[in-house]
C-alpha cells in the first residue's frame, strides 16, 4: 500500500508534457472525482477562499489519490506547522500566497516542505501519507522529499516589478502569476483578470521564470482564448477557473439556452 502514490504530475513533466488542472472550493470530493474523469492532472484544493475544514480536504485527497490526479493544497499563509500538516495529509504540493512579499516567513514554510537534512518537516511515522506506518518510513521520506512541489503565487504588483531577483532566490519547484484576483487588484483593476496592464505582468512573470533552469511555470486560465498565449510562452501547467465558477456557467448558459 502506497499512500499518496507517486506524485503523477511529475511524470508529465518528465515526458515534457504539459498538464492542466482546475481550482476545488466544493465540500464534496465527487467534484474531484469529476475532474480526473473529465481527463484532468491536478487538483488545487483551495483552503484560503473556500470553506474547506481538514475533514473535506482529507475527503477530496483520497479521491484524488485514488483517480490518478496530483493533489495540491492552496494555503491562506506561511505556517510551517500547517505545511507539515496537509502534507501528512496526503498532500503532494502546497501552493503558497503572495509570494516574494514575505521572504523570511516564506523560508520557514518552504523548509517544512521536506524531512531532514534537506528541511525541518516534523516527523511522525503513522500518518496516512506514509501509509499509517505500514512499509518503511525511510524509503517514504525519501520519495516525499524528492517529489513534494512547493508552489509560489506571484500576485502582487511590487513583486512584479522585482520578478528577476525574487526568482533569482527561489527554491520553488513551479511559479504562477496571479490574474483576475489579487494581482489585478494590487494594479487597481479589480475583477478585470484580461487587462492588458494584468496579462502584461503575467507575461513578465512566466518569461522571467521560464529562464530559470528546473523551475516549473503555471497560468492560471479563466478565459479559454487565451490559453494559447500561454501554451506558446512555455507554460508547463495551466489550471482553468474554479468548480464553482464552472457550474455557475455551465447553468447559466444552459438556462439561456432553454429560454
Amino acid at each position: 500500500m502506497v499512500l499518496p502514490p507517486p506524485n503523477p504530475i511529475l511524470r508529465k513533466f518528465e515526458r515534457g508534457e504539459m498538464a492542466f488542472g482546475t481550482f476545488v472550493f466544493s465540500r464534496d470530493p465527487a467534484v474531484t472525482e469529476i475532474v480526473a474523469a473529465a481527463g484532468f492532472d491536478l487538483a488545487v484544493i483551495d483552503t484560503e477562499h473556500a470553506p474547506l475544514g481538514v475533514g473535506e480536504i482529507i475527503d477530496h485527497l483520497r479521491a484524488g489519490n485514488a483517480a490518478g490526479l496530483s493533489c495540491w493544497v492552496r494555503v491562506a499563509g506561511y505556517n510551517p506547522a500547517e505545511v507539515g500538516r496537509l502534507l501528512d495529509l496526503g498532500a503532494q504540493g502546497i501552493l503558497f500566497p503572495h509570494y516574494g512579499m514575505q521572504p523570511d516567513e516564506a523560508a520557514n514554510a518552504l523548509s517544512a516542505l521536506r524531512y531532514a537534512p534537506e528541511g525541518s518537516r516534523p516527523t511522525c511515522t503513522g500518518i496516512r501519507a506514509s501509509s499509517y506506518g505500514v512499509g518503511s518510513f525511510a524509503d517514504y521520506t525519501k520519495r516525499a522529499n524528492s517529489e513534494v512541489m512547493g508552489i509560489g503565487l506571484i500576485e502582487d504588483a511590487e513583486v512584479v516589478d522585482r520578478i528577476e531577483e525574487v526568482i533569482e532566490a527561489c527554491t520553488l519547484t513551479a511559479v504562477m502569476p496571479g490574474g483576475g484576483g489579487d494581482l489585478a487588484t494590487s494594479m487597481g483593476l479589480h475583477g478585470q483578470g484580461t487587462h492588458p496592464r494584468v496579462i502584461g505582468a503575467a507575461r513578465k512573470v512566466v518569461e522571467t521564470a521560464k529562464r530559470k533552469p528546473g523551475l516549473k511555470v503555471g497560468v492560471y486560465v479563466s478565459d479559454l482564448a487565451g490559453a494559447e498565449e500561454w501554451r506558446a510562452l512555455g507554460a508547463d501547467f495551466l489550471v482553468y477557473s474554479i468548480d464553482y465558477k464552472v457550474l455557475s456557467a455551465a447553468y447559466s448558459g444552459i438556462r439561456q439556452a432553454l429560454a
